[in-house]
């Protein structure tokens, strides 16, 4: 018996080593396969987008991975990437990917260069978008640099401008409308309830009633009574004439309160136009017009850009960690329940660490990053993302922070950068020159609440700059200004952004319209002198019937005085019968008992 068990034991080793062996032999051979298609399939249905893999191997011994090169196309453009890496080495945690987590506790991206163009265009993830009318492909939108506004200097129509820009002066008069009217409903629901033709008939028929009563009184005791209705007869119609009183003052004061809402609506085109001035005219005595129209375009479409990567991020980075609710609480002596932490939790994606080297500009920087996860609120640590470069031949310095934290309810994202001394690649001005060398100073802060409220500024010095003639053009103010352009070797520009992701604005400020002005006023005022009364006189054909309909409503609240002074003639007139004289005068021995009843009327 003994040697039987002992045969089956060594069998039953040798079939456990066999298939050891065999499972063994299969992650070797086909596990890098296995996880290199996995990352391409899964990250593509996740990005969206194609990505491409490069040779990859596992070793399970020492819980590391080595990626020999990454491309992530772009979805919107197929002949570019948006992101490469050369190299990508990992250790992971072994122990946590049995329970289908992957923690990597080291990282390292070499060779990082972005917007870079594919030796053959990816696949698109999805079919192109097509024309819900014509059932075919969608014709994209070429995108406007900003500066076909400058073309020639034309400035934009004025009722092309009204189509798309919203009229505070429209607005106030809606609103004003609305309350006159809801006052005006008011001062006649009062006076219809306190002042209405039965009251006023009441009073005349009791009046009348005495009157019929006081010719057949005799009896003292009889007139005595009858005095006293005749005081509270008085004294109702008193009452009246006191709220009568109280209402005028009361009138008064919302006529006078109107009148001054009506005088503000008047001074409320001026308003408009000076905004629309400032935001259209291209006005070179200063601000943001020609400046701002210069640099807007360009910049506008860098920053959507940006958001639009932000987007693609930033739902990867929410936590799928749910607060719980509170606990009911027990019932006194009933106990209560008492819930202990789970041991060593642990989101199901994590890299606690990584070093980064990228490509900035063709030349290469340095960088790392920390806490990238899919579930920020069960780590508890934002993640954070610094770069940084010295002494190269594209800048003096480069410096970027980008800190997202979405470890509370509150989230809040921050970018802060700074380059010194950015050697300037060519860059168009317009249709009137080029600036073809020069160096720039940057700096910039960015923040972001709750994914969507967004508030910024960056400013850029530019020094040692050389203008070059963008070519010929018989546009007169073309010619000129490309020629006082090529005169300006450093100028400055500050840029603040407020809003959301979805509608933002851009609040330019530059010297370079100072500079400008000082060389085309002449001609170029003649041009802000046409565009500007033409845009006075869209704004009034537009707003002056609204703000003559708003002061008519005004004085219909008039009307009302005349209505509660009528009505305070009527009760006083009432008021001038019920007295001694009306109504005692004609009862034998009425005057001495009015003496001695001592009557206050």
């Amino acid at each position: 018996m003994k040697t039987k068990g002992r045969i089956i034991r060594i069998q039953g080793l040798a079939v456990f080593v066999m298939v050891a062996g065999l499972i063994g032999a299969f992650f070797v051979m086909f596990l890098d396969g296995i996880i290199k298609d996995t990352l391409e399939d899964q990250g593509s249905n996740l990005l969206k987008a194609q990505i491409d893999v490069g040779p990859l191997s596992t070793s399970l011994i020492s819980q590391s991975m080595d990626i020999g090169s990454l491309q992530i196309a772009n979805a919107d453009r197929l002949e570019e990437n948006i992101l490469e890496a050369g190299r990508i080495k990992l250790d992971f945690d072994g122990g946590r990917a049995l329970s289908k987590k992957v923690i990597i506790d080291d990282m390292r991206l070499e060779g990082l260069r972005f917007n870079e163009k594919r030796k053959s265009p990816a696949k698109p993830y999805q079919p192109k978008r097509e024309d819900p009318q014509s059932g075919k492909p969608a014709v994209e939108e070429k995108s406007s640099d900003g500066l076909d506004v400058l073309k020639g200097l034309e400035f934009k129509n004025p009722k092309d401008i009204l189509k798309n820009e919203t009229l505070e002066t429209l607005e106030a008069v809606e609103k004003t409308k609305g309350d006159l009217e809801t006052l005006k409903s008011k001062w006649q629901t009062q006076i219809d309830q306190q002042f209405s033709k039965e009251s006023i008939a009441e009073i005349k028929q009791r009046l009348k009633d005495l009157k019929a009563k006081g010719k057949n009184l005799k009896d003292p005791l009889a007139i005595k009574a009858f005095a006293d209705e005749i005081q509270t007869l008085r004294g109702d119609i008193q009452s009246r004439l006191d709220i009568i009183k109280t209402f005028k003052r009361d009138l008064e004061t919302d006529i006078q309160k109107s009148k001054t809402v009506a005088v503000n609506l008047k001074n409320l085109p001026k308003k408009d136009f000076d905004r629309l001035k400032k935001k259209y005219s291209l006005d070179l005595k200063g601000g943001s017009g020609l400046a701002g129209q210069m640099i807007s375009g360009p910049l506008k479409s860098k920053i959507d850009k940006a958001w639009s990567y932000y987007k693609k991020i930033s739902p990867y980075l929410k936590s799928d960690s749910e607060s719980e609710p509170e606990p009911e609480k027990p019932e006194r002596g009933k106990g209560q329940f008492i819930k202990f932490p789970s041991a060593n939790p642990f989101p199901d994606f994590l890299i606690r660490n990584a070093s980064l080297s990228m490509n900035v500009q063709g030349q290469d920087v340095a960088g790392d990053f920390q806490g990238l996860t899919n579930d920020p609120k069960l780590y508890g640590k934002p993640f954070q993302l610094n770069i940084a470069g010295n002494q190269t031949d594209a800048f003096k310095q480069f410096q970027l922070n980008l800190v997202m934290d979405r470890t509370r309810n509150e989230t809040g994202d921050t970018l802060d950068a700074r380059v010194d001394a950015f050697k300037i690649n060519p860059v168009p001005f317009g249709h009137w020159a080029t600036l073809t060398q020069g160096l720039a100073d940057f700096k910039g802060h960015i923040e972001i609440r709750n994914e969507k409220n967004l508030a910024g500024n960056f400013s850029v010095k530019v020094h040692g700059a050389s203008f070059a003639n963008a070519g010929e053009t018989k546009d007169e103010m073309s010619r000129l200004l490309g020629k006082v352009l090529q005169s300006v070797d450093q100028f400055y520009v500050q840029v603040a952004l407020k809003g959301t992701l979805g509608q933002y604005t851009l609040d330019i400020q530059s010297d370079l319209d100072q500079i400008l002005a000082s060389s085309v006023r002449k001609l170029f005022d003649e041009k802000v002198k046409t565009f500007e009364e033409e845009l006075k006189k869209s704004i009034a054909d537009s707003t002056n019937l609204p703000v003559s309909d708003a002061g008519g409503l005004v004085s219909g609240l008039k009307d009302y005085r005349s209505i509660l002074e009528d009505k305070e003639s009527a009760y006083k007139d009432l008021l001038n019968q019920a007295t001694k004289k009306a109504l005692l005068g004609k009862v034998p021995g009425g005057d001495t008992l009015l003496e001695k009843f001592k009557l206050p009327f």
